[in-house]
């Protein structure tokens, strides 16, 4: 097992086979034994720690990796779960965007160091990007409404992940979930009357739906292994969703009441963060089975997987423009993780942020 540093210099990871941000999540009740067995085995850690030059404590961590997680990571740096209070609303830096024509839309994503990111709105046309959210803590994979009003989103402001809603402004923000469990990934209904999301809550990663005001939690998943990245259908009759429960990571679809179960991806690798196309006939998804995490498109029906991109770097978190033109994704191609565009007409992409902090989790804004 070799340890090395992530690209954002921060706690080392043990996967060889990934080179994206990956952060230890706070330990779950469940990971309570493994801690024990690291805690034996800390002499030894330590002394290759010192060997290595990394902190000792930092190898005394466990590395929860992409099927632990409340959601899987790549695109978006979990956050530290060390809540503090939130300053006067200002307007915080914003990345430089590149312009961009064709009028698809604007996008929300989240921006900034580790344990202090921040969700943002960008006109890719030009302008500055907004800060929407101005708090302590981690705000993260922001999801508009499908009528644009709204935005619900993840934070830990209130000391673990939990899945919170807005106004488009930034404004009344709401804790939704209000679990001490990992809430993450949301996903609104077409008609804006639910929100799926995947939780911990009862031991192990789930897919769940409530009503938008936080009521009604029903569980939609029953499975041992780690169900996470539910989207809905835009008819919202079907839930794309990514699960390790036949070995790899790979994608599945389910009616909308949980029934209806077939796997719509199986090969080795991962197959992860699924989208639908508008119009509900292609999801676009992203996988590491050639080595990195590139994007891939197959027909909602199944059959041949199509490549998208085709680079050394990591590219995920897709997300369909609300035309069905574009397809918005974080990449680090050069260097740092940024916010990319990809015409599905030419396969051209165009860089949409330049900031050096972390840029992560697009979302569009519905036209």
């Amino acid at each position: 097992m070799v340890c090395h540093r992530n690209p954002q210099g921060t706690l080392p990871q043990t996967d060889p086979g990934a080179d994206w941000p990956r952060l230890p999540r706070p330990i779950p009740p469940r990971a309570a034994t493994e801690v024990l067995v690291l805690a034996v085995l800390g002499a030894s850690l330590a002394a290759l720690a010192c060997t290595m030059g990394i902190a000792p404590r930092s190898l005394l961590t466990p590395v929860v990796r992409s099927a632990d997680l409340a959601s899987p990571t790549p695109f978006g740096l979990p956050p530290e779960h060390t809540p503090t209070p939130t300053p006067p609303e200002t307007p915080g830096p914003s990345p430089t965007p590149t312009a961009l024509g064709g009028g698809a839309g604007e996008l929300v994503y989240h921006s900034g160091p580790t344990g202090d990111q921040e969700i943002y709105r960008l006109d890719p046309a030009g302008g500055p990007p907004i800060n929407l959210t101005n708090s302590r803590g981690s705000d993260l994979t922001p999801r508009h409404s499908p009528d644009g009003t709204r935005i619900a989103f993840v934070s830990d402001r209130d000391g673990d992940l939990d899945i919170y809603l807005m106004n488009a402004n930034g404004s009344n923000v709401v804790n939704l979930t209000r679990n001490a469990a990992l809430d993450d990934s949301p996903s609104w209904s077409p008609d804006g009357d639910f929100i799926l999301f995947s939780s911990d809550r009862d031991g192990n990663q789930e897919i769940y739906r409530m009503r938008a005001d936080g009521s009604g939690v029903l569980r939609l998943t029953v499975n041992l292994a780690f169900d996470i990245n539910p989207a809905y259908s835009p008819d919202g009759q079907q839930i794309a969703f990514a699960s390790n429960r036949d070995g790899d990571m790979d994608l599945y679809i389910m009616d909308s009441d949980g029934g209806g179960l077939r796997r719509l991806t199986d090969v080795a690798g991962r197959d992860e963060y699924p989208a639908w196309s508008p119009d509900g006939e292609q999801i676009v998804f992203a996988s590491d089975r050639t080595g990195n995490f590139e994007l891939y498109r197959i027909s909602a029906g199944g059959g041949t997987v199509e490549n998208l991109t085709n680079s050394s770097a990591q590219d995920g978190s897709p997300a369909y423009s609300p035309d069905g033109t574009l397809i918005a994704f974080a990449t680090n191609r050069l260097g740092n993780y940024e916010i990319y565009s990809l015409d599905l007409a030419t396969l051209e992409v165009t860089r949409l942020t330049t900031n050096p902090d972390f840029d992560g989790d697009p979302g569009w804004i519905p036209g």
